[in-house]
Order: C-alpha cells, then structure tokens, then sequence
C-alpha cells in the first residue's frame, strides 16, 4: 500500500502543476530586412567613364526609431510598436545598405561607398542623411520624411540640401512584409532625388568659400 501511495503522490501533484501551466504557445517573432529596389537608368550608348567617389555618411534617425522593432504611427503623437516584428538589423545600418546599393544602381557612373572609407579618398561628394519620419501612418500610407544635403569632401558647408516628403501607398493586407517592401521603395524613390542631385552638380564642384569676418 504504501508503494503504490508513493507512486500516486508523485503523479497527482504533475496532473495538478500541468493543470495550472498553460500550453498556450507564445508567438515567434518575425525579423525583416530593407531591400535595394532601385532600378537602374536606361544603359548609354557608350559606357561611361567613372565620374568619382559618392560616399555616403551614416544616416540620422529620430529615437523612437531606434530600436529593433517594427514602428506605427497608429494616432497623433502615439506610435505602436510590437515586440514580435523586428529588424535583422539596426534600421540606420539597414537604410544606409540599402541607400549605397541604390545609389550604386541609380549612379553607374560613379562608385559609391559608404562610410566609413581612408581619409585618403579622393570623394566627389558626401551624402548625408537625416529622417524625421519613416514607416506606416495612421491612415495606413508610408512615410518618409526628412532632408538631405550633399557636402563637399572635408568642408561641412552643403553644396545642395533639399526637403524629402515621400509617400506611398497603404501595403494591400495586414502582412508587415508588404510594409517593409513599401518602405524599400520609399527608399529607392529618396536616392532617385539623391542621384539627381549627385549628376547636376558642376564639373568639379568648388568647396564653398568661408565667409570673412566682419
């Protein structure tokens, strides 16, 4: 009697303990990347000669950007964030992938690299940019807003800034890769204002010249 009593105790108190857990199975979190959608201009009729070095700077973000999960905008001055959609990584070091690859695809006649690059690198330009707001609106649209400016090689004096204000259409279906593939082409449409700039600029753009003193 008193080995099957041992034998019972043990197997109630599992029966009791599993009753109380809940097998309830958590959700896996889901990791996104940015992706180069940039298409590449119409090929010349001759291969252009390289043009120069574009370098871009690291990108500047808002702090409630920065961070690995996925951010909404879902009211005025309130933003959703959900723990199981994340970035495979940091989103500044994503944008500043994805805006180098675009640009190389939008730019062949220049070689584009990203920083950090020698200080020996004779750079046509320097591209720096800072966004404000990127990611879904309240009404579902993207986002993307900001500036950027392009800087001689060592002078922080710009030699172009322009506005960004992009938008694109609410993703069809509560897929959040649909929103990720929306903002890669905010993205690819941010570097094709970027390239047009990079091409107007003059033969050999002057560093701008410091203003005296009065």
């Amino acid at each position: 009697m008193r080995a099957r009593l041992s034998i019972a105790l043990p197997a109630a108190a599992l029966a009791t303990i599993s009753g109380c857990v809940s097998l309830k199975r958590t959700p896996e979190a889901r990791f996104f990347a940015l992706q180069p959608v940039a298409e590449a201009p119409a090929p010349a009729s001759a291969a252009p000669a390289e043009a120069g070095v574009v370098g871009v700077l690291p990108v500047l973000l808002p702090g409630h950007l920065e961070r690995p999960q996925l951010v909404r905008w879902s009211g005025p001055g309130e933003v959703r964030i959900d723990e199981f959609l994340r970035w495979a990584e940091p989103l500044d070091t994503g944008v500043l992938r994805v805006l180098t690859d675009d640009l190389e695809t939008l730019l062949p006649a220049y070689r584009v690299i990203r920083a950090p690059w020698p200080g020996s690198t004779p750079l046509r330009c320097r591209v720096r940019v800072e966004l404000v707001r990127f990611g879904p609106q309240p009404g579902g649209e993207l986002s993307l807003s900001g500036r950027f400016a392009l800087l001689p090689a060592r002078s922080e004096r710009p030699l172009v800034t322009r506005a960004l204000e992009l938008r694109h259409d609410a993703p069809r279906g509560n897929d959040p890769g649909l929103t990720v593939d929306g903002m890669s082409a905010l993205l690819a449409q941010m570097g094709a204002q970027i390239a047009t700039a990079v091409a107007a600029l003059p033969p050999d753009p002057p560093e701008p010249a410091l203003k005296e003193p009065r």
